[in-house]
């Protein structure tokens, strides 16, 4: 009698050890993806449609508790060297150069941290803290650094223009590069890029100043429609959604993604809290076209920075519709969960469907197949 084998497909393959594989000479790029692949092809046995791992969007914080027990405690440890560090300072260090001091402690500390669960140990959720700390942390230190020995004015607290942030921030740039480097940690290049942008934010501020407080919105779109192409380049890299890539574009998706609905916001409407009916109905217009875009992209991470302001113009068309405030809410609630609940469930459906008339064209060879 044979064993009838289960259609669930197997837990994919660890892609950051995937690619530590490649890197090793273990596998080629090919033979990485083609195993990868392999892996996670389901087994039809008549029971029905398995869901593909592209459609998963799979994010992976954690294994185990083992994981959430260890963050915790990297967060303590952290907050408790920092504190200690600004506590036990030399009371009459500027602040510039007692800030150098803890937070290049804190970025050693963390990057000794990081030798041993993200290099060592591979654990996702210590990893992803620990990435996502370094950047910003290392960055302050070159600040305070620079500025405390260049400039006892604190000119860094009154201009963000001034020239003295220039060079720091390019070490910022470097260091966290190099963190990305080493340690391979997929969030490390949303990270990297987040700090570009904010380079770019002081060569503009010093080559015109003022002009970014006044053009602000133009700027994060800018930024945001920059980390959506580099985003759509590590998809269209992997389609199927099984190598590292597929994390690289995930994190630049969500940090895309506010950048872009905000800005966008910003420069059609009034302001969140001055919604009138017409700006109520460009909200849901941008939602729309947002809603569109994922399921073409086949990211619903695209969708999560829209979704507040998606509540508010159902609130205001409510309110215009003289329907009591208790009311308003529960029916914005009520319709709000629907659409994310009937859009999560049919979502193959729905991408079958929009990608019907593209599937010959060459958007569809840069994200997965439309079936």
């Amino acid at each position: 009698m044979t064993t009838q084998v289960a259609s669930t497909s197997p837990a994919p393959l660890d892609p950051v050890r995937l690619d530590a594989a490649v890197g090793a000479g273990i596998l080629t790029q090919p033979q990485a993806e083609r195993l990868a692949g392999f892996w996670i092809a389901p087994v039809p046995d008549g029971a029905g449609e398995s869901v593909s791992h592209a459609d998963a969007e799979e994010v992976r914080f954690a294994r185990g508790f083992h994981d959430i027990f260890i963050s915790i405690g990297i967060v303590v440890l952290l907050s408790g060297l920092w504190f200690a560090l600004r506590s036990a300072g030399p009371s009459g260090l500027p602040y510039p150069g007692g800030l150098a001091m803890s937070a290049g402690a804190v970025a050693l500390a963390i990057w000794g941290l990081s030798e041993v669960f993200a290099r060592r140990m591979r654990l996702a959720l210590p990893s992803f803290i620990l990435t996502i700390a370094f950047a910003p942390v290392f960055l302050a230190a070159c600040i305070g650094l620079a500025t405390g020995a260049l400039s006892l004015n604190l000119a860094f607290h009154q201009e963000a223009g001034s020239p003295l942030l220039i060079l720091p921030t390019l070490l910022g740039i470097g260091g966290g590069a190099l963190h990305y480097w080493r340690f391979r940690v997929p969030v490390g290049i949303a990270v990297v890029a987040g700090t570009v942008f904010f380079l770019v934010a002081v060569l503009v501020e010093v080559a015109a100043p003022g002009a970014l407080k006044e053009h602000t919105p133009w700027f994060t779109l800018a930024a945001g429609l920059a980390a959506f192409a580099a985003a759509m380049r590590y998809d269209a890299r992997d389609r199927r959604r099984v190598t590292v890539a597929s994390d690289k574009a995930f994190w630049l998706h969500l940090l895309a993604a506010p950048l872009m609905v905000h800005s966008i916001l910003a420069l059609t409407t009034s302001g969140v809290g001055e919604l009138d009916q017409g700006d109520a109905m460009i909200v849901i217009a941008l939602f729309a076209a947002l809603a569109l875009v994922a399921v073409i992209v086949d990211r619903r991470a695209i969708l999560v920075s829209g979704l507040g302001y998606f509540g508010v113009a159902i609130g205001t068309l409510m309110a215009e519709a003289d329907i009591s405030g208790s009311t308003a809410v529960s029916v914005t609630l009520l319709l709000l969960g629907c659409f994310i609940l009937l859009l999560g469930s049919a979502w193959r459906i729905v991408r079958r469907t929009v990608g019907r008339p593209l599937r010959d064209t060459a958007l569809a060879r840069l994200v997965p197949a439309f079936d």
